[in-house]
């Protein structure tokens, strides 16, 4: 971050930053600032609008585990962001990232949830447990107080005090007027609005303001320890999707027992070892589906060896037969008006 004046000039427009494999940095033709995905990192895209050189909002939607962060000196031509201390407040659409606390441990943020964290730190990567985010971020220097289009806030130093009520991570649930700011703001990111934009972050600020964040402590933390073991049992259940994986069994080889592992993978990815392999076999053979797959392809595929039970669990799952989610979804990707029969 540098201390030239703010700057977003058309010469900057098309620049292109390749940040590490499968992330590259592009300007488009509006201003708008793109954090590409590609393999092997993932696919996706984050585009953010600097508002000034103490303000920025960005749109996330990520299908990923972890993001690689842009380097501080980047060659490409970049908005000059001021020094000092920056807020990040963020609303999780879907999916869960995962924050880091000073104990050592891990917190983890759902749909539904603002997330208000400040670190000294400039973090290396984004994690994200669930391979999955959506979201709207906003990135606030503490020095923001200090201009006069922020004078309603108390004090120069009023957002320096919300980072310190804040922490390393405050975490509120369900918050409608917190929530109606970033969804607006979230709508401003593809609109070259800065006055309005910088008015939605202005009540979001005073929104925070009256609120003790002291309190508002994460609803489910990991140690570093327990994060690896989900981790763990993530990418088992992940890499053999078709075979049946008993949480007692797994559980047993990190030495705890199925209900703490339960316990611990629910605070990682909203759901049970069981719950959530059902829904990603579900998820998988609705893509192998519209790619084409007959039904008991499918079903195989995932691992269900009986079609009549894979096709109650898919229709529990998704409001229809497989048969005819695959006739509308395969026939509308082919450009054909119908597919009859089973395949």
């Amino acid at each position: 971050m540098g201390n030239a004046p703010f700057t977003d000039t058309e010469s900057n427009r098309g620049a292109r930053l390749r940040v590490a494999s499968g992330v590259e940095l592009v300007q488009d033709a509006d201003g708008v600032y793109e954090l590409v995905l590609s393999h092997p990192v993932g696919s996706g895209c984050m585009r953010g609008r600097p508002l000034s050189r103490d303000l920025f909002v960005a749109n996330v939607d990520f299908a990923c585990e972890r993001c690689p962060n842009v380097p501080e000196a980047p060659s490409v031509p970049l908005p000059a962001f001021s020094r000092g201390k920056w807020l990040t407040i963020n609303l999780c659409h879907e999916g869960r990232c995962e924050v880091d606390v000073p104990s050592g441990g891990l917190a983890t943020v759902s749909a539904g949830e603002v997330c208000i964290s400040c670190s000294q730190e400039r973090p290396a990567e984004f994690r994200y447990p669930s391979g999955r985010y959506r979201g709207v971020e906003v990135f606030v220097n503490t020095r923001i107080a200090r201009s006069p289009l922020f004078s309603l806030l108390d004090d120069e130093d009023a957002v320096e005090a919300i980072a310190r009520q804040a922490g390393s991570a405050a975490v509120l649930s369900g918050d409608g007027e917190l929530n109606g700011h970033m969804r607006r703001i979230a709508a401003l990111v593809e609109a070259p609005d800065r006055a309005l934009a910088t008015y939605e972050v202005l009540g979001l600020l005073l929104g925070l303001q009256r609120r003790d964040l002291s309190c508002a402590r994460p609803r489910f933390i990991l140690t570093r320890a327990q994060m690896r073991i989900v981790a763990a049992v993530h990418d088992e259940l992940e890499g053999s999707l078709d075979c049946a994986h008993d949480a007692r069994v797994l559980a047993s080889a990190f030495g705890v027992s199925a209900t703490t592992l339960n316990q611990y993978f629910s605070r990682a990815y909203g759901s049970t070892v069981a719950g959530y392999l059902r829904k990603r076999r579900m998820e998988v053979a609705a893509a192998l589906l519209a790619s084409g797959a007959r039904v008991a392809e499918a079903a195989v595929r995932v691992g269900y060896a009986n079609p009549s039970k894979f096709s109650s669990a898919f229709k529990r799952e998704y409001g229809t037969a497989p048969s005819e989610w695959r006739r509308r979804r395969f026939s509308k990707r082919e450009g054909v008006h119908e597919v009859k029969g089973e395949f």
